[in-house]
C-alpha cells in the first residue's frame, strides 16, 4: 500500500500518520479538502447520484440481510447523504453519525433529521464498548491516517452479534474510467463547472485502495470475521468493494486488540 502526501505524491518512508504534526493539522487538512472537493456540489450531478444511490442500496441491503436493527452508527458520516438514507429506511431504532468536521456535521444535520450527530475522531470516539448493533464506514478508510486503528475502534463499539460494513474504492478501475472521461473531454458535459480530481490518488486520499488493500486492513485489525465480499455497483463494474464483518467474541473485561504493526 503506497502512502501519500496531501499533494498526492507517494512517500516511501513516512506513513500518513507521520505527516501531520498534530491531530489539529489533520483536521485542518481535511476541512481544506472538503472546501476543495465540496461533496454537496459533487452530489448534484445525475451520474454521481446514480452511482452513489447504487452504493447506498447495497449497504442498506447488507445491513438488512446480516443485521438485526437496533442502534446504528456511521463513522465518517460527512455531509449525511448515506446517514439520511439509513434514517429513512426505518431499519434502526436509533441512528448516529460521527465526523471530525463541524462543516460536514452542519450539512448532515440538514439531511439526516433525527440522527444523533457527534464530532469525533474515528480512532477514538466517545461511545462505550458495544454501544451499537451496526457500524458503517463507507468511502472513509482511504481518508484516515491510521486505517487499522479506525477499524479496531469500530469493532470496539459493536455489540455482540453486531455487524460492521465497510466500503472502499477500486482506484485502478476508477482511474481508467476517469482517463476515458477526460481523454474524450466528457468532464465538462458530465460535471459542468465542478472540477473533480483526474485520478483517485490525488489530494484527498491518503492510501491507495483496492480489494486486496481492504482485505489486508481487515486482517491487520484483528478480531474481524468477514462474512461477505461484494463488488459494487456490479460484479462486471467493480468500482468499489464492500465487506460485511462480525467481531470475534471478546471475553468480559478484555480490551480490544492493540493496533498491529503495519
Amino acid at each position: 500500500m503506497n502512502d501519500r502526501t496531501p499533494g498526492g505524491t507517494p512517500t516511501p518512508t513516512d506513513g500518513p500518520a507521520d505527516r501531520f504534526a498534530t491531530r489539529g493539522d489533520y483536521y485542518a487538512w481535511n476541512d481544506e479538502m472538503i472546501r476543495r472537493y465540496d461533496p454537496a456540489k459533487y452530489y448534484r450531478f445525475s451520474i454521481i447520484r446514480v452511482l452513489e444511490h447504487a452504493r447506498f442500496r447495497h449497504i442498506l441491503g447488507a445491513l438488512r440481510r446480516h443485521g438485526r436493527g437496533g442502534r446504528f452508527l456511521e463513522v465518517g458520516c460527512g455531509h449525511g447523504f448515506f446517514l439520511a438514507e439509513a434514517v429513512r429506511s426505518g431499519l434502526f431504532a436509533a441512528c448516529a453519525g460521527a465526523d471530525i468536521s463541524m462543516m460536514s456535521l452542519r450539512e448532515a444535520s440538514l439531511r439526516a433529521s433525527g440522527a444523533c450527530l457527534v464530532q469525533g475522531d474515528g480512532e477514538s470516539l466517545a461511545f462505550r464498548e458495544g454501544a451499537f448493533d451496526a457500524v458503517c464506514l463507507t468511502e472513509v478508510i482511504e481518508h484516515v491516517p491510521d486505517q487499522v486503528a479506525v477499524l479496531q475502534e469500530a469493532a470496539r463499539m459493536l455489540a455482540p452479534g453486531g455487524i460492521l460494513v465497510v466500503t472502499a474504492p477500486n482506484e485502478a478501475l476508477i482511474n481508467r474510467l476517469k482517463a476515458v472521461v477526460y481523454g474524450l473531454k466528457l468532464d465538462r458535459l458530465l460535471f459542468w463547472s465542478y472540477k473533480p480530481s483526474q485520478r483517485m490518488d490525488e489530494e484527498w486520499h491518503l492510501h491507495a485502495m483496492s480489494r486486496e488493500a481492504l482485505r489486508r486492513i481487515v486482517i491487520l485489525a484483528g478480531g474481524l470475521n468477514p462474512l461477505r465480499w461484494v463488488r459494487l455497483p456490479y460484479a462486471f463494474l467493480p468500482m468499489r468493494t464492500l465487506v460485511v464483518c462480525t467481531v470475534a467474541t471478546r471475553e468480559p473485561g478484555k480490551p480490544s486488540p492493540a493496533p498491529q504493526s503495519k
